[in-house]
């Protein structure tokens, strides 16, 4: 092997690989699993506590290091037992055992005599420095790599920290007598029902409690947030300790790592690998999200009969971080956690992501360079699946963690921003560039020129590189998208003047009007009652100026005559509002009102719509441009281009873009755009008002329409309108992020 290799001192060729003496640390412990059809072995380490999953032919070849054989006697026997191994397969298999040390090599009598030739030489021939010996210092090559090593735990020290508080062998020995009953089989039972009937509640409530959950983002209740957080994971943390307890598993410390600052509780359970029943094991796997589901069951419940106040709202906060949010962290089999642990035990697949990310690898490689796959450890099934699982956590993964780090990087700002760097670096520019070193390195040069696979790693890294330059400097391909909705042309909508009562409908739906036609007449007795009294009023304050005239008395004359100037103002106004409960037609039209019988004789409040006059054959299309796609916007509507709006319902139009709106404005412009109903569009309740308005300013643009796209599309349906975007991949991408 390559950090094997010695060297004589006439310069003869590198010992034979082959002949290398390998042996099983004693440390490592081997145990059968599975039943007859599927026969697995996990390696215990007891110095790490670490498990290592292999296989009947793995298993096989490791029985067969026993310190005395080599790596060609242990291949000519693979051989014989119908173990069709390479030499090559041979060798890898031992040095990824050494290099998990799981096995040491053995030096042979050769080595040792030259190793002990080599001391006295050293110590008669020739004279040593006080610095040599035990003491004397690493070569060059053995200090860098120290000190890259050194660097990078200082590194990933700044990304996750872990400190031990408590021996947890003891927390579940006091807790036990207590909680241990949680785990029985009459508790679990209890346990189903209660998660039935939680999500029942929260099913039926499901608007009602979508509310207060929106509440868990106000900045004023993070700390809350944060407390129940904590709380509920050590809780978490110790229904695993308890479970473990239970079934006789020696439990590990217990404390609190911090992970991109995020704090998590954890819990060293590793010896429950040790049971023999599978059922165990998954069981204190996911005795933390059992405990979890129950709280946030009762929490649920608790939300559902308590009154409006700040008890309900707290009951859904934990609600949320005890189930929906433990499911998708704690239960996502994605992430190494309690999921990841419960399907790899089911499946009897022990180091599920180690097994299917070295496959995933080893089939990029033999894609992009056509190296020859390694024999995989797993066999069947298991070996396809553990490659799909790897994919997807990858893929997961990637866009998790970028979301924490971009989430670290803008709320601690520069320390913030030092982290995502360091995060960048230890996830993924290290170990791409370890491997493009493997890959760089796989076979010697061809003379002056480059080898197949040096050749191969330029061509891909340069398409890369070009793939990354077109993502950052030229226009994204992808397009803007524009929230759109239709409506009627100069739509005429009559609404209420004052409160009032219907007192008469002379039109129908479907009906066509022309401008002038009556529609509706509005009643209101307290109106007129009121006018009558104010005539009366005026008259009598009409009579009193002449009789003051009369009299002389002309301050009171001019006093009485200014009382009837203001009553007849009065009564004017009065007039005017008389006059408006009769509803016109103010346009040639067609009444759009999907039902008017219902409104005569009903009582209706001012401003309330009434009815609604247009012409079928008149539509346009409202764009709401929010400030970010505004320069895209002006450019496209200044090239007078013709937009694609594609609405729901599968319907696609084309329609030519026309300019914006002077001013921005915060009102919902059409009510089938609000977020409450399904549209795109954020909106927030007014206070002291039932009604919505947008939560950022809009603009708005009027696209028109010809009669027959008129009569193809619905008023009210909303869908996206398509322009160009002017920006690069990773500055919409940025941007993206940036909005949430």
């Amino acid at each position: 092997m390559d950090d094997q290799t010695n060297h004589s001192s006439s310069g003869e060729t590198a010992a034979d690989p082959l002949t290398v003496i390998v042996q099983i640390d004693p440390a490592v412990e081997f145990s059968a699993r599975g039943d007859q059809s599927q026969t697995v072995y996990v390696g215990n380490d007891h110095r790490t506590g670490k498990y290592y999953r292999f296989g009947a032919r793995e298993y096989h070849a490791v029985s067969l290091m026993d310190g005395r054989r080599s790596l060609g006697e242990i291949h000519r026997q693979l051989q014989r037992d119908g173990l069709l191994w390479t030499e090559v397969d041979v060798i890898a298999f031992a040095k990824e055992l050494v290099q998990h040390r799981l096995a040491v090599i053995v030096p042979t009598e050769n080595e040792v005599s030259r190793a002990a030739e080599a001391a006295g030489q050293d110590a008669v021939g020739v004279p040593t420095s006080p610095a040599s010996g035990a003491n004397a210092p690493h070569p060059p090559t053995s200090g860098r790599k120290r000190w890259a090593a050194v660097t990078l735990r200082a590194l990933g020290g700044l990304l996750t920290q872990r400190f031990p508080l408590a021996n947890g062998d003891r927390v579940a020995a006091r807790l036990l007598p207590t909680f241990g009953f949680l785990f029985g089989g009459p508790a679990m039972a209890a346990w189903s029902v209660l998660a039935v009937a939680g999500i029942g509640v929260v099913w039926s409530n499901a608007d009602a409690f979508s509310t207060e959950v929106r509440r868990v983002f106000d900045q004023q209740l993070w700390l809350i947030l944060a407390l129940l957080w904590c709380v509920l994971k050590v809780v978490h943390e110790c229904g695993h300790a308890v479970c473990a307890k239970r079934h006789g598993v020696r439990v590990g410390p217990m404390g609190i790592m911090f992970f991109l600052f995020a704090p998590l509780a954890y819990v060293d359970v590793t010896d429950a690998w040790k049971l023999v029943r599978r059922r165990d094991r998954v069981q204190i796997a996911l005795a933390g999200v059992y405990v979890e589901l129950a709280i946030g069951a009762v929490a649920a419940l608790i939300w559902w009969i308590s009154p409006v106040g700040f008890a309900k709202h707290l009951a859904a906060q934990v609600f949320l971080v005890a189930g929906p949010a433990t499911l998708l962290v704690n239960a996502n089999p994605l992430l190494r956690l309690d999921g990841y642990y419960v399907l790899s035990d089911l499946l009897e697949i022990p180091n599920l992501r180690a097994h299917g990310r070295k496959r995933l690898g080893a089939m990029i490689e033999a894609l992009l360079f056509r190296i020859r796959m390694p024999e995989s450890p797993l066999v069947g099934w298991r070996r396809d699946f553990a490659a799909f699982h790897a994919l997807c956590s990858v893929i997961f993964q990637i866009v998790w963690m970028s979301g924490l780090v971009f989430a670290v990087s803008t709320w601690a700002k520069g320390l913030g921003i030092l982290i995502a760097i360091v995060a960048a670096m230890m996830w993924g520019v290290l170990p791409l560039l370890r491997w493009m070193v493997k890959i760089w390195t796989l076979g010697p040069r061809e003379g002056w020129t480059l080898n197949f696979y040096q050749r191969r790693l330029i061509g891909i890294g340069t398409l890369v590189a070009l793939g990354i330059q077109f993502a950052t400097v030229h226009s994204s391909p992808l397009a803007r998208r524009v929230p759109v909705v239709v409506q009627f042309q100069h739509e005429q909508i009559a609404r209420a003047p004052v409160d009032a009562f219907v007192a008469s409908v002379f039109v129908q739906c479907g009906d066509r009007v022309q401008r002038g036609t009556l529609l509706m007449e509005l009643e209101q007795p307290e109106l007129v009652l009121s006018r009558d009294q104010l005539i009366d009023q005026r008259d009598v304050e009409s009579a009193k100026v002449v009789q003051h005239r009369q009299r002389g008395e002309l301050a009171l004359s001019k006093v009485a005559q200014q009382n009837a100037e203001s009553l007849n103002r009065r009564l004017a106004e009065i007039d005017e509002q008389i006059d408006t409960m009769r509803i016109v037609a103010t346009r040639d039209g067609k009444i759009t009102t999907p039902a008017t019988d219902y409104l005569l004789g009903r009582f209706v409040k001012q401003g309330e719509e009434l009815l609604r006059v247009s012409d079928p054959q008149e539509k346009e299309i409202m764009a709401i441009v929010a400030e970010d796609n505004l320069e895209a916007y002006k450019k496209a509507a200044a090239d007078r281009q013709i937009a694609s709006v594609r609405l729901r319902g599968g319907v696609t139009i084309d329609a030519p873009l026309r300019d914006l709106q002077p001013s921005a404005s915060r009102s919902l412009p059409h009510p089938a755009l609000a977020a409450s109903v399904g549209g795109p569009l954020a909106v927030q309740m007014l206070q002291q008002s039932e009604d919505y308005e947008l939560v950022h300013p809009q603009l708005r643009s009027v696209l028109p329409l010809n009669p027959l796209t008129s009569l193809s599309v619905q008023a009210g349906q909303i869908g996206r309108l398509t322009i160009p975007d002017d920006r690069s991949l990773v500055s919409r991408i940025w941007d993206h992020l940036q909005s949430r």
